[in-house]
């Protein structure tokens, strides 16, 4: 599954628009079979975790059910369609909540994607899920790889409708892939401190490198809003989710490392544009912003059809019915630049409800990562809490979560909130050969990465009674003192079972 899962992630990161978006959302269907049934337990033992599943499905479909005639007239809104259709002498037969059914299905499908992640991570032990943050860091730093290629070389950009002369990565817009890189830094963090290397300054080393990429990612975009919350990400990353690293290191070491980062970069971030995006706040009038006359508009059309909602994904279709004459643009209005009143818009006060429930939620899950966790085995947990936060505060001026890729980054930091199911057991019987999937050999004498006992790695001869061995004690496996030719005694940490193992071909 957990293969599965990064296809899914992937997929959702590199394919964006109506058509492509297809893909990721096929590609769930398998995952979301074999995620669900792993789910349900912890569903049934997490009921937050069942409510954010059922509340996020259950609206669209909810828009969908066809209503009598009669009751559907008197929902708020629908007066001028009732008017379009007595005009031309068309009968109005029974009709859905949403004013364009079709609109609502592309969205409630879009979400697919989403939710098998989130069912998925919550099947998946902590070193799986740090696998799969790995992975998504890794689309990450080749999104911002490829945004400088598209300023630095003139592209290559894969959308007609794009923010050309800036980076945008394998996005349209150039605030969408600043979206991703300032979420990801927490969350790469996360993932490369619990990544074991030979030695501390490796793991700075490639810190280091990763956060390059991503910063210069974030200026080459020049928005104003990678520069804010960009800032943000990078300080609550180190205040909170490498507290442990830096507390090795000691203040000294750690100012003095932050200082020479920050000198060696700030040239460079200079002359990628970083200068360009501070004169854009004293240039352009934040009051004449044109995200300002959207939101007006948008809030005269959520009275209309308030408490009940036009329905999800049609705001584009009745956005024109409510835009003054004086905010007329060129431009297509394809977003209200501001996810709360999109959403109220077109969910009503059931998404209000859902959205208050989640603010509970999230506030409570922070609460819990921050201040209930231990600093080492909370980590995901806390960088996942900075990557919403984030998110839900960019959308109060643009759409990052209306895009598949951050959507699917959303729903797999919310399902980090989640303790991680316990570990996978095994079984080895007396005088057999059983299959260690948590088990190889190296020269510390720990056996931490995947091998498979009975493809030749290791040999379980014999233990001394028939036992259940957890992944978690075979992290813990050490030499013992003795060693006879080539047969190996180990023994558990926490369990005290000694184990015979044979090495083969494998020498320290």
């Amino acid at each position: 599954m957990f293969w599965f899962s990064c296809a899914v992630l992937a997929a959702s990161f590199v394919f964006e628009g109506p058509i492509s978006e297809a893909i990721p959302e096929l590609m769930s269907l398998p995952l979301l079979a074999l995620a669900l049934p792993r789910a349900m337990p912890f569903l049934k033992s997490f009921p937050s975790a069942l409510a954010l599943v059922v509340g996020v499905i259950a609206l669209p479909f909810l828009q969908l059910i066809p209503l009598p005639p009669e009751l559907w007239k008197a929902l708020p809104g629908r007066d001028f369609v009732a008017e379009i259709l007595t005009t031309a002498q068309a009968p109005i037969s029974w009709r859905p909540i949403s004013l364009i059914p079709s609109e609502t299905w592309r969205a409630l499908l879009s979400l697919l994607p989403a939710v098998a992640i989130f069912l998925a991570v919550l099947s998946l032990g902590p070193d799986a899920r740090r696998r799969l943050l790995l992975v998504a860091l890794g689309i990450g730093v080749a999104s911002a790889l490829l945004g400088m290629l598209q300023v630095l070389g003139g592209g290559p950009y894969f959308y007609t409708f794009t923010n050309a002369g800036t980076a945008v990565g394998f996005f349209a817009n150039h605030n969408h892939l600043a979206a991703l890189e300032y979420a990801l830094f927490p969350l790469g963090a996360a993932a490369l401190a619990e990544t074991q290397t030979p030695s501390p300054a490796i793991l700075a080393a490639i810190l280091s490198a990763v956060a390059s990429a991503l910063l210069f990612a974030l200026i080459l975009t020049l928005s104003r809003s990678a520069v804010i919350l960009g800032g943000l990400s990078a300080a609550a990353t180190l205040a909170f989710v490498l507290t442990p690293e830096l507390t090795v290191l000691g203040r000294r070491r750690t100012l003095a490392l932050m200082g020479t980062f920050a000198l060696a970069l700030l040239p460079i971030a200079i002359g990628l544009g970083l200068l360009h995006i501070l004169s854009r706040f004293e240039k352009q009038d934040l009051g004449e912003d044109l995200r300002w006359r959207i939101a007006a508009n948008t809030l005269a059309g959520l009275k209309s059809y308030f408490p009940f909602g036009a329905g999800l994904g049609t705001f584009s279709s009745v956005y024109p019915l409510h835009e003054a004459a004086a905010d007329l643009v060129p431009e297509f209005v394809n977003r209200a630049h501001n996810d709360l009143l999109e959403t109220l818009l077109e969910g009503g006060a059931a998404s209000l409800l859902l959205l208050l429930g989640f603010i509970a939620w999230l506030g409570a899950s922070t609460y819990r990562a921050f201040v209930r966790e231990d600093a080492v085995k909370g980590r995901q947990a806390r960088a996942g809490v900075i990557a919403m936060w984030l998110l839900l505060i960019h959308s109060l001026w643009d759409y990052p979560l209306r895009t598949m890729a951050l959507e699917t980054l959303f729903c797999l930091c919310a399902a980090l909130q989640f303790e991680a199911p316990p570990p996978r057991s095994f079984r080895f019987r007396r005088g057999g050969q059983g299959e260690a999937d948590q088990i190889t050999h190296n020269r510390r004498g720990h056996f931490p990465a995947a091998k498979h006992a009975s493809r030749g790695s290791l040999k379980f001869l014999h233990l001394e009674a028939e036992s259940k061995i957890t992944t978690e004690s075979l992290w813990d496996f050490t030499y013992c003192p003795r060693r006879t030719h080539d047969t190996l005694v180990a023994r558990t940490g926490d369990l005290g079972y000694v184990v015979i193992a044979r090495e083969q071909g494998l020498h320290s």
